[in-house]
């Protein structure tokens, strides 16, 4: 990476900023190498010019690795407290998000998955056998969505070959709600919710979202959550005057079965 940066500015002219934004460091980090290379005609740093650079043994790094798994919650700087305490060796909370990445640790959050009973599994289970041929070009995925505007996740490091851990809530509070709906080649307009829902207020969520989108979706299947609003006889005529037929057998709790949850995503 030195040389390349070295290359980019002397044998293409290509300016300091653009060579950080292609090798993926910072401007100053560029300045400095380009620096040393003038003074030493060499990117490698001679003993005795700079910082001294953390340097860990394979005890270190595997002492390391064994908190980066026990601890994939905590911040460099806890990390770092819990390698002195094991090493009695003090190093920077940059060499440790260094070392970090460089084992192959990345940062995510967790993924919010409903708990299902015995029941709710089996029901899944056969809607997705039933429904395995079916062309889903012409069905209507619509959900409604609370948007959490006051939670800040936990960043989790984990390993790259590893799923994302998850994390499991009862309770929310300060939330926008909004309902829409997808299907293959369009979707609905998005439709904020004010108050609360109910057989009169869902028709008019169903109106709102569709109302410019009647001839292209007649005859699609209609997808929604078991809500009871969404399986009221008011909610199945309207659907039916405007030509969409309510696909009841949607297994309830099933949100990971639902495309549009990767849209809210």
């Amino acid at each position: 990476d030195r040389w390349r940066i070295v290359s980019l500015r002397l044998d293409q002219g290509i300016s300091p900023t653009t060579i950080a934004v292609i090798v993926n460091c910072s401007i100053r980090t560029v300045h400095n190498i380009l620096q040393l290379f003038r003074e030493t005609n060499d990117v490698i740093e001679r003993e005795g010019r700079g910082r001294a650079r953390a340097s860990l043994n394979n005890d270190d790094i595997q002492i390391l690795r064994g908190l980066f798994y026990r601890y994939p919650t905590e911040t460099a700087a806890n990390i770092n407290n819990q390698f002195f305490q094991r090493t009695n060796r003090f190093v920077t909370c940059r060499t440790i998000r260094n070392y970090r990445r460089r084992l192959g640790f990345r940062p995510v959050y967790a993924r919010e998955q409903l708990m299902l009973n015995q029941q709710h599994a089996q029901q899944r289970l056969l809607f997705c056998q039933q429904y395995l041929q079916n062309d889903y070009q012409n069905i209507i995925f619509s959900d409604e969505k609370f948007f959490e505007v006051d939670i800040s996740g936990v960043v989790h490091w984990i390993p790259y070959n590893r799923p994302r851990p998850t994390s499991f809530r009862s309770q929310v509070q300060y939330r926008i709600a909004v309902f829409g709906a997808i299907w293959y080649n369009s979707r609905s307009n998005l439709v904020f919710i004010r108050g609360r829902t109910n057989t009169s207020t869902f028709v008019e969520y169903l109106q709102a979202a569709f109302d410019t989108h009647f001839r292209s979706i007649r005859q699609y299947y209609f997808v929604h959550d078991h809500s009871i609003w969404a399986h009221t006889s008011t909610a199945h005529n309207w659907l039916n005057r405007h030509h969409i037929i309510c696909l009841d057998e949607y297994p309830p709790a099933s949100p990971d079965l639902n495309p549009i949850e990767h849209v809210w995503s």
